[in-house]
């Protein structure tokens, strides 16, 4: 027997052994996508492989019905990688029972159709060939099973293709490129057989050059223990962030929402994680990879990230590195604190209310008691103003309380009409209001009159005294002179200040005027300058106490805004 004839069979041997081997370690993973079809088809190309080897034997009623039979596992072939294409590239909705039936007729008719060779419409003759096995001399219906194979072949190399020009990590195009070029190899060789160059079917050879691409698959781009399509429509389209990490802190792969997040122009992937993250939530990363899960909340610019980490580890419990879920908490976060402020806000007022309402409750039952004993109802009057007395302190505490909201729908404004609409309703007792402020500002107006008419409160109960200073100085309310101005106008804000010519501020109260509670006058609630900057800070202002030039008290709001012109 000639050395060409060896050659030949152990080539059928080699692809028939190989094919059958790999399709036992696809098997073993056959619970991941795409890894059941894959091993169908490998065992399909095995038995291509050994009837042509067994076509080689010497007996020729064997040889010719082993190339008959072939044309089974030739069809199941071809079928079992146009489904392992649809599994692998995440279109794995298209393999339904009923596909499965369709797809299965082919390998069905064409078997049958080589085993029968109906009127020798498959084959018109099966002769020996001149160098070793069976030469076939194909009939009509052949061609037509060709054309068909050929078409599903077209099909399933555009999907894998079409993945890898999608996928965006350089793992995945690797896998894909070897799992496409060892799909594809066995065509060529295949079409140079159909096409009479050689005697014998070099087909297998192109399976042995594909198991060595499948090897690479398996081996280096570990096929059977990663899910590409798991990526593909999971971590690419999904809303939160998602970040692998190698053992050495390099980022192998991200998905668009992750460097969204991160601001990222390009891809993240070869990065180091702290080159690409703010120090802060690097010593964050740090931290959860020394922890096996864990997660974290941090800042990140103007977004408040939260990150979960989960270890990953390979079937033989080595660890590849970590995946970190990044979740967009902003605007919890922001409703948490406002939340936190809010019951803040209420322990203070309760604390406010309990000690404040005590004393004018105690003065007024006081008052009545000595009403009742004595029947002099003169002290009614002195309990009718502890009463009034808590009235004040009840309304400047829901005031404080509302005034806290943001305003959502402000509107165009006269800064002078409003300006002079608050004094109009504050008892001035013959206190002067000068307005300098001609202008247009955007605000809530009834909010913008409640803060006027709290300064003014403040300049008149607080900027006069009928008492002589250690200078021997008085101030009446009749001297006293308010002024409303504008100051530092751009071309979008102006800064308001309304000063007076009062006894001012003591230069140690300047930083405290604003606490809930301050006050230096023991009848004063100590929460009209609170309401104040409750109000300022609603529409995003920011509000300053200082003293004036004239010696008097100052107020300086900035950020107000001017209308869009």
């Amino acid at each position: 027997m000639s050395t060409a004839v060896w050659g030949v069979r152990g080539i059928y041997l080699a692809a028939s052994v190989f094919a059958i081997a790999l399709a036992g370690l696809v098997w073993r993973n056959r619970g991941r996508k795409g890894a059941l079809p894959l091993s169908v088809e490998l065992v399909g190309a095995g038995l291509w492989a050994f009837c042509l080897l067994v076509s080689t034997v010497p007996q020729e009623w064997l040889a010719r019905a082993a190339i008959r039979v072939m044309y089974f596992p030739v069809g199941l072939t071809v079928a079992a990688t146009l489904v392992f294409a649809l599994e692998y590239t995440g279109r794995e909705r298209y393999v339904t029972r009923r596909f499965l039936a369709a797809l299965s007729v082919h390998p069905i008719l064409a078997g049958l159709a080589a085993l029968v060779n109906p009127s020798e419409l498959f084959f018109a003759a099966l002769r020996p060939a001149s160098v070793v096995g069976v030469e076939q001399v194909w009939g009509p219906l052949f061609w037509v099973h060709s054309a068909y194979s050929y078409a599903l072949i077209l099909g399933y190399t555009v999907l894998l293709v079409g993945f890898i020009y999608r996928t965006r990590h350089q793992l995945y195009r690797g896998q894909a490129a070897a799992l496409v070029l060892g799909i594809s190899s066995p065509v060529p060789l295949n079409l140079i057989f159909l096409a009479g160059s050689v005697e014998f079917d070099t087909t297998p050879i192109g399976f042995v050059v594909a198991s060595a691409f499948f090897a690479v698959a398996i081996v280096h781009y570990e096929y059977t223990n990663i899910t590409p399509i798991a990526r593909e429509k999971v971590i690419t389209n999904v809303r939160d962030g998602m970040l692998v990490v190698g053992p050495e802190g390099q980022i192998v792969d991200s998905n668009p929402a992750a460097e969204q997040m991160l601001g990222a122009s390009d891809s993240l992937v070869g990065s180091p994680v702290e080159r690409v993250v703010t120090p802060e939530m690097a010593t964050v990363f740090e931290k959860l990879m020394d922890d096996d899960d864990g997660e974290q909340t941090v800042s990140y610019g103007e977004l408040y990230l939260r990150i979960e980490s989960t270890p990953i580890d390979n079937d033989r419990g080595e660890r590849l590195g970590w995946l970190f879920l990044l979740d967009d908490v902003t605007e919890q976060t922001r409703r948490e604190r406002d939340l936190e402020q809010q019951i803040e806000k209420l322990d203070q007022f309760a604390s406010l209310v309990s000690h404040d309402l005590r004393n004018p409750l105690t003065v007024a039952a006081g008052y009545i008691d000595q009403a009742k004993a004595t029947g002099d109802v003169s002290y009614l009057d002195n309990a009718e103003d502890a009463t009034e007395r808590m009235e004040a302190i009840i309304e400047d505490v829901l005031a404080l309380a509302r005034e806290g909201q943001e305003v959502t729908d402000p509107s165009e404004v006269s800064l002078e009409t409003v300006a002079r609409a608050a004094w109009d309703s504050v008892e001035t007792s013959g206190a002067t209001l000068r307005v300098d402020a001609d202008v247009t500002i955007v605000a809530d107006q009834q909010r913008l009159q409640r803060l006027f008419e709290n300064l003014y409160r403040n300049a008149v109960e607080h900027g006069a005294s009928d008492e002589a200073d250690g200078a021997g100085d008085t101030m009446s309310l009749s001297e006293l002179v308010v002024e409303v101005s504008v100051a530092e106008e751009t071309a979008a804000t102006l800064t308001v200040v309304v000063s007076d010519n009062g006894t001012g501020i003591p230069e140690e109260n300047v930083d405290q005027v604003f606490e809930d509670g301050f006050t230096t006058d023991r009848e004063g609630t100590g929460l009209g300058l609170a309401i104040v900057k409750q109000i300022a800070g609603a529409h995003g202002w920011e509000i300053g106490a200082g003293i004036a030039a004239s010696g008097g008290a100052e107020f300086e709001i900035s950020g107000v805004r001017k209308p869009v012109s």
